[in-house]
């Protein structure tokens, strides 16, 4: 049987497998508005930017809340969404941490993701990304929302493959510590504040950790025959992270400051030759934002809110191993290559929406200008520039991008709700982008919900994403200009919801057009086309009140190419027991299949991974109302796990953990 009816076969059965249960469990008529209205508790702006339930909205979106999250064990971002279906999670070799989704960038540029922190988007345009969200520990997060899937006809660049937004706890007041067997540490703290009388309120949350890293092997590098070489050896995967951020409001008026800073090792090396074993941080991302915002009304059915936020993200790296000094004609270690680059960038902001309600449609339309200028870009090299031999000082060389690389962009969204009737909503929307150095684009989507019962919703959507090319790609291209890349995706989903049963169903085919690729050692180009056809099934499941599972399954074929590095199954499943009232335990099960490699990489298929996580937690701990204890076992099952590696690079990739790891956490709650 080939692959194609493989993928078929198994689509059909567990699609009739998920409209079994349903046709078994769904013994009640009732089919009241109301009881749709309560499907799920939580609400969303994502995907519409007007509130919605989550079920209800255009597309797949996925969202843990905080109790789910301490449930479920999980420490960071980063491993919250390795536990969603279609989704996997990457490093570079420099211990850059990304996710990709439905495979799309695993081996090319991973920055394929719309990050927003508290509804601000993160991004980067120097480099499409930020170094610091995925680091965000679990403690000081409210929820996560994720859609998987096109997002540009809201969000507009970057939102190609998903959007990301991580909300951060502002009410009440909250402690934690922990600690781990990496020699980590970690610590968080909330508190907040109403000034009786006034319509003032604030809050303030803190984070910080640090680890040395587990002590990992990275066998051969990117090194040949007789070359020097620090490999094979121990990499550099110290890491620490900082995270303030504070909320403060005066009735409407609403003012964010957010700070977040993340310092890494540089792992495996900049130019994958691996560094001699300090353990100290090289790298360091940062991300400093504020934004001030006010809710007006203009009458009984017309509603909007405006915003003005600024937004420094800076990359600074400090002696960045390029290689040993033989290898450049240097005599001895003395003369080993090393950089130090600062990349600062600032982002200025303005936007307005505008929400009108008349009849059966609910119109949405936000108007926004950006500004982004390249304040620092600078590099020095212990190289002499004119003989590219090992110099005795510091000598200046082109920063990361060209210092007149700024960008300017304007945005328009226009869309409309339309309630076909009280159960049948059709959305369209279209978003235009402006740009001042790379041209103009549009993003289209037409969608339709239709909540048929309060046990069954379908849904199809057809929308268009893009990236535009980052400052460093424009800067580095091969041809005189890249194109951005074009994501055309069309979903179908069906969603099964009672008390003790959710299944959510997706298929999609999707479209990828002129994707970005660096071409070693020319520089970035556009690739050729992809098209994918793939399924995705979410489950949960109770049982007698004791048991909880969450359930992912993902299977992915294509047209004519494969995508590579994308994976043509992934299998996450989250198991919780009640052992007593107030103790729970939690095993996460993650499996990918191998994946094959980029052409040209006469390696062996990427090997399929296995990784499991068990944790237990016991609220009231020794009694005490609000004192919870969380432990847990990082790698069970003791593997070696890695992440793909490009070619010509280390032929045994890049491990990132190499043995069980423990860890424990106390949080107080008054």
């Amino acid at each position: 049987m080939n692959p194609g009816t493989r993928i078929t076969v198994s689509i059909t059965l567990l699609t009739l497998l998920s409209g079994t249960c349903a046709r078994a469990q769904d013994s009640s008529e009732q089919d009241e508005l109301n009881q749709l209205l309560n499907l799920l508790e939580q609400q969303t702006t994502l995907a519409t930017k007007t509130r919605l339930n989550a079920d209800f909205v255009p597309g797949m979106l996925s969202v843990f809340n905080a109790e789910q999250l301490q449930r479920r064990g999980f420490r960071t971002v980063w491993e919250a969404l390795a536990s969603l279906p279609g989704v996997t999670t990457s490093m570079d070799e420099t211990g850059m941490r990304s996710i990709s989704v439905r495979g799309i960038g695993e081996l090319f540029e991973p920055s394929k993701i719309k990050l927003l922190l508290n509804g601000v988007a993160v991004n980067a345009s120097a480099g499409a990304t930020t170094g610091s969200l995925y680091d965000t520990p679990v403690e000081q997060v409210e929820r996560i929302e994720f859609i998987r899937g096109p997002g540009s006809a809201i969000h507009g660049e970057f939102a190609y493959a998903g959007v990301l937004n991580v909300i951060t706890r502002k009410r009440g007041e909250r402690y934690s510590a922990g600690l781990d067997s990496d020699e980590g540490v970690s610590f968080t703290a909330l508190y907040s504040y109403e000034k009786p009388g006034s319509n003032f309120k604030s809050s303030f949350s803190l984070a910080a950790n640090a680890t040395d890293g587990q002590d990992i092997d990275s066998g051969r590098d990117r090194t040949t025959g007789g070359d020097p070489s620090y490999a094979s050896g121990p990499i550099n995967n110290k890491r620490d992270f900082v995270s303030a951020i504070v909320d403060l409001n005066f009735g409407d008026l609403n003012a964010l400051l957010q700070f977040q800073q993340s310092n890494r090792g540089d792992h495996f090396g900049a130019n994958n030759l691996l560094p001699p074993d300090d353990k100290q941080t090289v790298i360091s991302d940062e991300l400093v934002s504020a934004t001030l915002s006010k809710p007006f009304s203009l009458g009984d059915s017309l509603a909007g809110e405006w915003s003005f936020s600024g937004m420094q993200n800076s990359s600074e790296k400090n002696e960045l191993f390029l290689g040993v000094a033989e290898a450049f004609g240097g005599l001895g270690n003395e003369d080993d290559i090393y950089a130090d680059s600062d990349l600062v960038e600032q982002r200025l902001e303005a936007k307005v929406n505008l929400e009108y309600e008349a009849s059966a449609h609910k119109f949405f339309t936000e108007l926004s200008i950006a500004d982004i200028s390249i304040d620092e870009s600078e590099q020095f090299i212990n190289l002499d520039p004119v003989t590219t031999l090992p110099s005795p000082s510091f000598n200046e060389f082109d920063g990361p991008v060209n210092d007149s690389q700024d960008r300017s962009s304007i945005s328009l969204v226009l869309q409309d709700e339309y309630r076909i009737d009280e159960r049948l909503t059709l959305t369209t929307g279209l978003r235009y982008d402006d740009y001042e150095d790379i041209g103009s684009n549009l993003s289209p989507r037409i969608a339709l919900v239709w909540r048929q019962s309060e046990r069954h919703i379908f849904k199809t959507q057809l929308a268009r994403s893009f990236r535009p090319p980052s400052l460093i790609e424009t800067g580095g291209s091969i041809e005189s200009s890249i194109d951005p890349e074009i994501n055309d995706t069309l979903e179908f989903g069906y969603i099964y919801h009672q008390p003790e049963l959710v299944l959510r169903n997706t298929l999609y085919f999707t479209r990828l057009d002129d994707l970005i690729v660096f071409i070693d050692p020319l520089g970035y180009e556009n690739s050729d086309s992809f098209e994918l056809l793939g399924y995705e099934l979410e489950v949960e499941k109770s049982i007698a009140n004791r048991w909880n599972l969450v359930g992912g399954l993902s299977l992915q074929d294509y047209v004519d190419d494969e995508l590579p590095g994308s994976a043509p199954w992934m299998l996450k499943l989250g198991t919780e027991f009640r052992m007593l009232p107030l103790t729970s335990l939690h095993l996460q099960v993650n499996a990918v299949s191998s994946r094959e490699r980029a052409e040209g990489d006469s390696r062996s298929d990427f090997e399929q991974t296995s990784q499991a996580d068990f944790s237990l937690r016991r609220q009231s701990f020794l009694d005490v109302d609000g004192l919870d204890l969380r432990l847990g076992i990082h790698n069970l099952l003791d593997e070696r796990l890695k992440h793909p590696a490009p070619a010509d690079s280390y032929p045994g990739d890049y491990p990132y953990s190499d043995g069980a790891m423990f860890w424990a956490q106390i949080i107080y709650q008054p």
